[in-house]
């Protein structure tokens, strides 16, 4: 099963995402800084995560996002290991630890689909085994030396991103609730967890503090704002989570208790629900904690009751569901590759846009250089949307002009120093509305002198190409 879905994701594990990141990485070994002249909007350890392969990349002349690929399935067989070693200490029988090997294979390899090698699957990966751990110790069975492992996991993803403290914690709160006792935020892999996240914060502090002190409160301002409405992001966690529920009603023993065995795995769920909404994106990849945990709990007591076909059946379906939802395309962007690459060779790109799917990973595909120092002008574009639907107060202006400075005098930088001879321009602010990022980057004199070496060549749907008339 995981070679077949490594074999498989070969042609299409590159993706907007993981292009920035790797590219992200090959610019820190030559030499520049995160925080200072390369800027990501999500904590340092998503970056860095990325450097093995882009380190073993250069040594071995094999493209990175393969490496991706190896790496993602080698953590998935250490997560496979823990939980069987969890297993074997706590005595369950060869059945359970079967079904327990086969469901967590397929979870966490195949159901990605393509958001396999992203953030959120790696964190996934990684704090599985602590759930399975806690649900061990919520059946009050021993465990050995793999509850230490199952600590660093999670403590990994949630430096990873801090909104999966959400999926580790609520399991552990409601044992505390059931056993009426604080003991259960004392294990073993409780407290590595905890160390772990803390010593990284540290880390942070220390080694980044131009992120820390400039770029993180820029986020906080223009980015964590952009989100949908309620409405919008409740209902895939409700409809996700009540299937799981009357899944297990259907599929377990007669005597079967809501408050048994399978509460810790809908509690990881619902602590993916809340990571979800508090994210506020609705992007597919950000539900992938919620899915994997709500179709653990029904499946891990599939041996105890023989289903019914259409019971099965529906089961299945649900599962397909899941799958394609989590692999449903993003807003794309009309081809560019063939146009980019008769324009010039192995170009120096640059774009002017909010998202980060129109440079990346396309940069890649055409063997160019990319010259901006972010993916794109995300942080602008959240300033922008605030400014336009909010009446912000003369403090939070100035906060989000700010911000928008900082935007054109970078982007102002990067052509200067860069000198890009290709320039994509976007005409839509997050994907949603018509926005005029030209005119946007016009509007400073300076960028509008250096802007006025381009030509424009041609538009293709929202995307207007420029180049370097020098060249």
């Amino acid at each position: 099963m995981l070679l077949t879905a490594g074999l498989v994701q070969i042609p299409v594990v590159l993706n907007p995402d993981l292009g920035w990141l790797l590219t992200v990485d090959e610019k820190i070994l030559d030499g520049q800084k995160l925080g200072i002249n390369l800027f990501e909007s999500n904590p340092p350890l998503s970056v860095y995560m990325y450097m093995p392969a882009v380190v073993f990349s250069r040594l071995s002349g094999i493209a990175p996002q393969f490496i991706v690929i190896a790496m993602v399935m080698v953590e998935i067989a250490g997560a496979l290991l823990i939980i069987d070693r969890a297993a074997a200490s706590a005595r369950l029988e060869a059945g359970e630890r079967g079904i327990s090997a086969w469901l967590f294979a397929f979870l966490l390899a195949v159901l990605p689909g393509a958001v396999f090698g992203q953030r959120e699957h790696i964190a996934v990966i990684a704090l599985t085994p602590f759930v399975f751990i806690t649900a061990l110790r919520w059946r009050g069975l021993s465990l050995g030396p793999a509850a230490i492992l199952a600590g660093v996991g999670a403590g990994l993803a949630m430096g990873i991103k801090p909104f999966f403290a959400l999926v580790v914690g609520l399991p552990v709160i409601l044992r505390v609730v059931r056993q009426r006792s604080l003991r259960p935020l004392f294990t073993s892999e409780a407290c590595i967890a905890a160390a772990i996240v803390v010593g990284y914060g540290a880390l942070v502090v220390v080694l980044f503090p131009a992120y820390v002190s400039t770029y993180a409160p820029m986020v906080a301002e223009a980015y964590l704002p952009i989100r949908k409405d309620l409405i919008s992001l409740v209902p895939l966690p409700i409809v996700v989570i009540a299937a799981s529920v009357a899944y297990l009603r259907f599929s377990a023993p007669s005597d079967f208790k809501m408050s048994g065995n399978s509460l810790p795995w809908l509690a990881a769920s619902v602590g993916g629900a809340a990571s979800f909404i508090v994210q506020g994106k609705a992007w597919p990849y950000t539900a992938l904690a919620l899915c994997v945990f709500a179709i653990a709990a029904p499946s891990l007591h599939l041996r105890t009751r023989p289903l019914r076909t259409p019971t099965l059946i529906g089961g299945l379906a649900a599962v397909l569901l899941i799958g394609l939802y989590l692999s449903s395309p993003a807003p794309r962007f009309p081809p560019l590759q063939g146009r980019v690459q008769a324009l010039a060779d192995q170009p120096r790109l640059l774009t002017i846009t909010d998202h980060i799917g129109l440079g990346h990973p396309l940069v890649r595909q055409i063997h160019g250089t990319w010259v901006g120092s972010s993916c794109a002008q995300l942080l602008g574009a959240g300033a922008i949307l605030r400014q336009q639907s909010a009446q912000p107060n003369p403090a939070e202006q100035a906060k989000l002009d700010g911000i928008i400075d900082f935007e054109r005098r970078h982007l102002l930088a990067d052509i200067r120093t860069g000198r890009p001879n290709v320039i994509l321009v976007d005409t839509y602010l997050l994907s949603s509305f018509p926005f005029d990022w030209l005119a946007w980057a016009n509007s400073d004199p300076e960028l509008k002198a250096e802007l006025s070496r381009y030509r424009e060549v041609e538009d293709i749907g929202r995307v207007r190409i420029f180049v370097d008339q020098s060249g």
